[in-house]
């Protein structure tokens, strides 16, 4: 288990340190947190109450970005939960409790991050489940013709081994013998099996093959990057890398009513972010884009409409825009849309949980902000924001991102 400590007082962050230590936590203490990395990850966070800030519920707030469970260590018990809970904190202890009692929320904190990671595992399962006929028909294409190309080559072998046949004859002929019928014979053979036709088809064949076989193998790819278990570390990413795999997993569900134009950036670095649960955003984004999209043109009108998914480098921040040219939000579902089980979907298309997993995977767990702007009839634009470094040159966070573990609201064009 990996725990942070923050206490200002040298003395008593050594002596909390010794004890989360007998519990064989790995201990990152410091006096206060705001010079920690984003890249970080903790189970539990253990903060010395008061906090010595002028606002510590945005400390608090900025905190629970990094820790599982936020745990409060007061001086004594006076109304300890009462002001643990409305200053955002997860939990309190008396800086005079017993291990055991410390060791017990220690375990439970371990189990509730355990269960989370399972919950976040199962999500993505269950998207790819949703997706597995639409998957298994993205395979099934190149299979097709790696299976028409394959037998067609089969075919060719035979008829090229007849021609192999008669050339061996003339070859083996006894010095003196008349090669006349063996050429006449192995011209005929040629003719039969269209020799010419065979030597221009066979390379063809053999090419799209291989592009079939790098196609499924693509697209298992995708599916097992996108399927892997979730890491509890933040890791550095290749963004373009990731929504190419979200596109590829989600092909069957976009490819019918639109097409696809990508703007990556090729300045931008590797991102700090939980690989697993950012796969799962822009899956709920681009599945959501095309469901819009389909809402326009219809899904059996043979239109198209566009999504686009760009990539920019906004220091200190990534930034993802995906924007459809789909039906659009209403403004007064903009609000909302972030909101546990609300959906504008009709019944059975839709739980309403994608996009506020979505805000708390990216506001919650990243630090970083998602807004949206919306026209009815002409599209929307979801666009996230991911901190690049928490840590501005004097240790403390950009001002950009301080405000970032708050719900932002909606951007309305007024166009």
């Amino acid at each position: 288990m990996k725990v942070l400590l923050v206490d200002p007082n040298d003395f008593r962050r050594r002596k909390w340190r010794e004890r989360l230590e007998k519990a064989n936590a790995k201990v990152i203490a410091m006096a206060n947190l705001p010079s920690l990395s984003i890249t970080a990850r903790f189970t539990m966070g253990f903060l010395a109450w008061p906090v010595n800030s002028r606002n510590p519920e945005d400390w608090i707030a900025d905190s629970k970005t990094k820790c599982g469970t936020l745990v409060g260590i007061f001086a004594n018990n006076v109304d300890s939960a009462g002001t643990a809970y409305a200053a955002g904190l997860d939990d309190y202890l008396s800086i005079n409790c017993t291990d055991s009692e410390l060791f017990a929320k220690m375990a439970r904190a371990e189990q509730l991050e355990l269960t989370q990671q399972r919950l976040s595992q199962a999500q993505k399962l269950e998207a790819i489940g949703e997706l597995a006929s639409g998957i298994a028909h993205e395979i099934n294409t190149p299979i097709q013709y790696v299976g028409d190309n394959t037998r067609f080559v089969e075919s060719a072998f035979e008829d090229l081994v007849s021609v192999l046949q008669v050339c061996q004859t003339l070859i083996g002929m006894d010095v003196g013998q008349s090669p006349q019928s063996a050429i006449d014979a192995l011209r005929e053979t040629m003719d039969e099996a269209d020799v010419e036709y065979l030597l221009d088809e066979i390379p063809t064949a053999i090419t799209q093959t291989l592009e079939g076989v790098d196609r499924v193998a693509s697209i298992v790819r995708a599916m097992k990057d996108f399927a892997h278990p979730g890491v509890s570390e933040m890791t550095q990413v290749d963004l373009t890398q990731s929504i190419e795999n979200t596109m590829m997993v989600a092909r069957n569900e976009w490819k019918y009513v639109a097409e696809i134009e990508t703007k990556f950036d090729a300045n931008l670095p590797p991102v700090p972010c939980l690989p697993g649960e950012l796969n799962q955003v822009l899956l709920n984004l681009i599945i959501n884009a095309a469901h819009a999209v389909a809402d326009k043109v219809g899904e059996t009108t043979g239109q198209k409409g566009t999504i686009t998914i760009a990539t920019h480098h906004r220091p200190p921040c990534a930034e993802i825009v995906i924007r459809d040219s789909g039906s659009g939000i209403a403004r007064e579902n903009l609000e909302r849309i972030f909101a546990p089980f609300f959906t504008t979907k009709p019944v059975g298309k839709g739980t309403g949980q994608g996009l506020a997993i979505a805000h708390s995977v990216i506001v919650d767990r990243h630090g970083g902000t998602i807004d949206v702007d919306s026209q009815i009839g002409k599209g929307t634009a979801f666009t996230i924001r991911l901190p690049l470094d928490q840590n501005g040159p004097d240790g403390a966070p950009p001002a950009s991102t301080a405000a970032n573990t708050s719900h932002r609201a909606p951007l309305v064009s007024a166009e």
